[in-house]
Formats: C-alpha cells, structure tokens, sequence
C-alpha cells in the first residue's frame, strides 16, 4: 500500500485530494509525470482560493482589520523607527513590497485573535523598551546583512574574512529569507525592500533553484529547508501580508513533498528537488532522524491554513500519528515520553541513537507545545499536550541533573545530559540550552499551577548553567558541548567551538517576558558584547564563528562563516529581549525553531 493511501484512512477530505496531488494513482506513472500534475494542481488550489478569499472580503468588507504596518508600530511601543503603517509617501509604500489592499484584506480571522484572560496574565506586564540597546543590536544586524548582500547575495551564507559566498543548503539564499522578517521587526525597511524585491525577481536564488525551467539537479535537507526557507516565507507573508512569498513557501512545499513517498509515510532527510528522488543521510544508513521528521507540522499547517489547502497539513499530521501510536504500545524507548533520535522508514520501527534533548532531537519536544499552543485545527490537540507532558517527565527523571548550588543564595545550577546509560553522562551541548524557553510556554497553560511553576523553575536553574557555560570562558563565548565537574562545581570543553548559536539568548527571551526580571536583561546584554567583540570581522562587516572559545582574542581563530540562523535567530531574540512586551507578543505569535513568527490561529477559550 502506497503512503498516500496509507495516511488518509478514516479523513474523508483527505481521500480525495492527496491522491490527485501526489500522483500515484498508478505506481508506473513517472516522477516528471507526478511533479507536474502536482504543481498543476497547486496552481489551480491557489487560483480557486483567490476567488474564495475575494468573495469572503467582498461580503465583510464592514470588518476591515488595521494594517500590519500600523500594527508593527504598535508591537515595538515607542519606537519611531519601526514601520508606521500607511507610509507617508508613495514611494515608502512600494519599499515595504505590500499594497494597503493586501494589508487591509489579511486574514482577519488570525488579526482577531485575542490571548485567553489566564494565558494574558501569564506573562509580566509593563516592559519597557530599552531604546539604547535596541539600537546597538539593529546595527549589528544591518551590518551583517549589508556584509551578506555587498559579498554573498545569491549564496546561503557569508564568509566574512573571504568576503565570498558559501552554499550548504542548496545555494537558495538561505541568509537572505532567514534575514527577512528580523529586517521587518526592527523596522529596517529600506534593507527589508531590497531584500523583498530580489526573492521575487526573476534572478533570485530560490526561483532558480525551484522554477520550472533550468531546473538544478541537487538534493536539499528536508528539515533545513523547512524551517529556514518555508518558515521565513511564512513569517514574511504573516508580517507583511505579501502573497507571493506564500505562493512561493507553497512551491517550495511541493517540491518537497516527494520526500514523504516512504512505505511508513516519514519522510526521508533528503529531497532531490529536480528528479524528487529521496534518501536517508549516509551517517544514519538510511534512518531519518526525530529533529528533521518531527519538526515541520507547524509550517506545514500554517501552509494548509493560510492557503486553505489541507493536503500540507495532512502530510505531517501523518507523521505525529505514527510517533503517538508508538508511544501508545510502548514502542517508543525504555522511557516514557523520550524518543530515540533514529526511525527506520520502512520497517517504522526506531532503530537506535540517542534519548537526548540535544542535538538530532530537540525541535520534535519544542514543537509538541507550539503546536498545541498555536495551531486553531489541530487533530487530537489533547494529545500533543499529554506527549509534551509526559516528554518533560521522562526529562526529569531520566536527563535532568543539578550541577551545584550556590550556597549564599541557594540558586540552583542544572543540566540536560544524554541518556546513554542508566546513569547518563555529566555533560551538555549548548543546543539543549533552547529547553528553558521550551518549558516557559509549556507552563503558560499548565495543567495545574503547582506544574507550571515547577515547569518555571526547572527553566531557571538550566538558563543559569547555560549562561555560566559563556562567563566561565576567557573571551566570554559558550563552547559547544561541555563537562559538568560536581564536586568542585567547575566547567571543561568537550567542544571548544562556538557557531552563533541562539539558545541561550532564546531562553533568556521567554524568562524575561515571563517574570520581567532585568537580571535576563543584563545577561543578554553581556553575551552580545562578548559576541561583538569575538564574532565581528571590521574588514567586511560580517561576523563569523569561533573555532576555540579558549582564547581569550577568538578573532585569530575565526571560522569564516557567518551563519544564515545569527541573523534569523540569534540577533532577533536579542533585539525582542530589549523590545517593549507587546513586541511579538507570546500570546499573538509563536516562533518556530528557525525563530520565525506565525500568528497564531487557536482560538481563545474566553
């Protein structure tokens, strides 16, 4: 039984389209055959829903919701550099790529979602922007951008002392659609329009790696692409109301797709976006990998929502069906509510790797309470939230540790190790630094009071050992992976490396909208000075990574690349800590892992 069929038992809606799409009505047809008849077929969906989406404003034309430029002015508080809705003249109108038709007519069904009173109380209220650190952080992302666009416009990435591109994902131009909605939301509008405009030109990097003509013959990373590419197009249309960037994430999906013509339905890591051959990474011998399959259900409903296509969503509903069905007979692993990081496609069983909430792992737990939290058609919503919770139970007894204690206030030092043995190993990645933020928003609508503050305070006591892992060294930067001494309560490398990673900073993010406590403020504030000093290359503007965070002048040993998540991530967490607290407010927005916003569509339970 081919996959298609095989996801849609019991969804009649479903039936009828997948097949159609994905083209398999005959198993002889060809790949070219199928891609074509899928393409065609989105092109029809796009055309019929335009005619859906102009009757429903023709009929509420009484319901004009505010623009989202006026809109942004009012997330980003007194910040008169922020867009201000209707531009003042023509010619800023045509800079921010968005016609007022476009914003008036965005869908208000998502402009008019209100947080629930209990959810609305959740976070601390009355943060104020700190305007002189707002503007340090802008300039650093208008300098690494313009060091991007001068030096590797068209390339993935920046490399910064080469002053030359670098291309790991396909040679789509990840940096710069990574780079699109941090431009919007600290109101860099002249770099956003240039941005905007080069992604729908006829020579840009995506169209030429996705158009119908002179298609390149190259394989892309599912995940990467997922939530780089289709989530920064996403987020762009989600912010800015411009259409193309949507038909463009719906071409990319496509493309994509034949990934998932597995027998189980999971998808494959690798895509051939010419030929729509797929394949598993060679390191894993053909396994996918719980991060990479496990996180795309939140761009891919988005997708079916914001296109009202359902055949996206219905692809990766699949998907967590098959991995709640596991859990459910105990197929999972030796701990309840961990998962293994390794899937065999086509037996469906897992086939090893780690229990960790690290590296390979990671996004598929942060993604089980966004997307309970956020999506308004989630299937057996409950049951996202029950795998959450019981993912964070088998953290706490089978990962969670507590390194020290400091005895003049009684603060608690905790870590996140890998559960290779039964007594695991006393060592963290910083990857696993993103779980702070993670268990922040699984309190925001907690069971129980008495679960979310614990949630609150496991999320205190990792932030301090990640922030301990850059104060401990000489140039103020996180390695990569380190070791937990308990008994003199000291730090050592196991990875001396720093790639511009934004855990850290993302976590600090979610605990300082939480409690409002400036001591979040303050810890951000000295990572980015650190990261200043060490990551910025003056001969090009970019900034690059660190291959020994030992040193104390990390500039000699520079790794010469500049990554596409700094400014997607990174910066753009760093700039919303100093924000005002209606900046992309939690109860409004949901980041996905790559830090790119989608409103959210769950409706209030007022």
């Amino acid at each position: 039984m081919s996959y298609t069929r095989g996801i849609v038992k019991g969804k009649e809606e479903a039936t009828i389209i997948i097949p159609v799409v994905c083209g398999r009505r005959e198993k002889k047809r060809s790949r070219k055959r199928r891609r074509f008849i899928l393409l065609c077929f989105i092109r029809i969906s796009i055309a019929v829903l335009s005619i859906y989406v102009f009757l429903s404003v023709a009929s509420h034309f009484d319901k004009k919701s505010e623009s989202e430029l006026e809109y942004s002015k009012k997330m980003m508080g007194n910040d008169d550099n922020i867009f201000k809705g209707k531009t003042q003249d023509q010619d800023q109108g045509s800079v921010v790529g968005v016609s007022t038709q476009q914003q008036s007519t965005f869908s208000a069904k998502i402009i008019e979602k209100k947080p629930t009173s209990s959810s609305s109380s959740f976070w601390a209220n009355d943060i104020k922007a700190d305007t002189k650190k707002l503007a340090e952080v802008k300039e650093a992302m208008q300098e690494c951008f313009n060091a991007y666009k001068t030096y590797a416009l068209g390339h993935d990435e920046l490399m910064p002392r080469s002053k030359r591109g670098s291309d790991d994902f396909g040679s789509i131009g990840a940096t710069l659609i990574d780079s699109l909605d941090t431009l919007y939301i600290m109101g860099l509008k002249n770099e956003f329009a240039e941005a905007l405009g080069y992604l729908k030109g006829p020579e840009s990097a995506i169209k030429n790696l996705f158009g119908d003509e002179n298609q390149r013959d190259v394989s892309v990373s599912v995940f990467e692409t997922n939530i780089r590419i289709i989530g920064g197009l996403l987020s762009t249309y989600d912010l800015s109301g411009d259409k193309e960037t949507l038909e463009l994430a719906e071409t990319v999906a496509a493309h994509l797709m034949p990934a998932f013509d597995t027998p189980t339905g999971i998808p494959h890591s690798l895509v051939n976006v010419k030929t729509g051959i797929s394949s598993g990474q060679r390191w894993t011998n053909g396994a996918s990998i719980l991060a990479d399959f496990g996180t795309l259900h939140l761009e891919w409903a988005t997708l079916s929502e914001r296109t009202g296509n359902p055949v996206y969503a219905a692809h990766t509903e699949h998907v967590f069906d098959t991995l709640a069905s596991l859990a459910r007979r105990g197929e999972n692993g030796i701990v309840k509510g961990l998962f293994p990081h390794l899937f065999n496609v086509d037996t469906g069983k897992f086939s090893g790797g780690r229990n960790a909430f690290g590296g390979l792992g990671d996004s598929f737990y942060e993604y089980l309470i966004k997307c309970w939290r956020s999506l308004g058609d989630l299937k057996d919503a409950q049951i996202w939230r029950v795998m959450f919770d019981d993912a964070i139970d088998g953290m706490k007894r089978s990962l969670l540790r507590e390194w020290r204690k400091d005895t003049a206030t009684g603060d608690v030092y905790a870590y996140l190790s890998d559960m290779l043995s039964n007594n695991g190993e006393r060592s963290m990645e910083h990857l696993a630094c993103f779980a702070p933020g993670m268990l922040v928003l699984g309190a925001a609508e907690a069971p129980t009071k008495a679960l979310a503050d614990e949630y609150v305070q496991i999320a205190k006591n990792i932030a301090r050992t990640c922030v301990e892992m850059y104060s401990s060294q000489p140039c103020g930067i996180s390695p990569d992976q380190v070791m937990f001494n308990h008994e003199t309560g000291t730090i050592s490398v196991i990875n001396a490396i720093n790639v511009q990673r934004p855990e850290t900073v993302e976590s600090l993010f979610y605990l300082y909208r939480k409690t409002g406590d400036d001591v979040y403020r303050t810890q951000a504030w000295t990572i980015f000075q650190s990261m200043k000093k060490a990551y910025r290359v003056p001969e090009s503007g970019g900034w690059e990574g660190v291959r020994d965070v030992r040193n104390k002048t990390p500039l000699i040993s520079g790794d010469d690349k500049m990554q596409s998540f700094f400014l997607a991530e990174t910066l753009k967490y760093l700039y919303l800590i100093f924000a005002s607290g209606d900046a992309m407010h939690l109860n409004e927005w949901v980041f996905n892992t790559e830090a790119h916003p989608f409103r959210i569509t769950k409706k209030s339970s007022d």
